[in-house]
């Protein structure tokens, strides 16, 4: 006897959507996601990973630091959440996000910062406990379970928990 699809449990939103067609509409958890990263095969990767996980609605790509702060300067559309790299020329990623928490409004909660490396530094690790929106150093490539795991503690229906 087969098991019933109601049977199933889902492993992401995506599944979910596909199981109960009603909710496809229902809003992402994650509206927008800014990908900051020099390396172009990088941002392609990580573009499909979140476009397949159903969970964000837009992502940003810039594959430099400095206009990506430019941009959060100026705000078109909200950030939520941050991918950033760590090893860039021009600016680093340690770079960035002191320049980032200089000129930004501490009372805001978004957007969070996941910093992605090849390999996490201990200075990464040390200034996720020093940075709050911090929540993450961990390496490339970026991975669907880390996506689901920000989204389920630090994001539901608009709101930042």
């Amino acid at each position: 006897m087969e098991n019933a699809p109601c049977c199933l449990k889902p492993k992401s939103y995506l599944q979910l959507a596909a199981m109960h067609p009603e909710q496809a509409n229902l809003e992402k958890p994650i509206r927008c996601v800014m990908l900051v990263d020099d390396d172009s095969t990088d941002n392609f990767l990580h573009t499909r990973l979140l476009n397949r996980s159903g969970i964000v609605d837009e992502i940003l790509v810039f594959e430099d630091a400095e206009a990506a702060l430019d941009y959060l300067r100026a705000p078109v559309k909200q950030v939520d959440l941050i991918c950033l790299d760590i090893n860039m020329p021009r600016m680093t990623g340690l770079e960035f996000v002191n320049e980032f928490e200089g000129f930004w409004d501490p009372s805001q909660k978004k957007p969070l910062i996941v910093i992605l490396t090849t390999s996490v530094e201990p200075s990464a690790i040390e200034l996720t406990k020093k940075v709050p929106r911090l929540v993450a150093a961990e390496p490339k490539p970026l991975r669907l379970q880390l996506i689901e795991t920000i989204s389920k503690k630090y994001f539901r229906s608009d709101e930042i928990v």
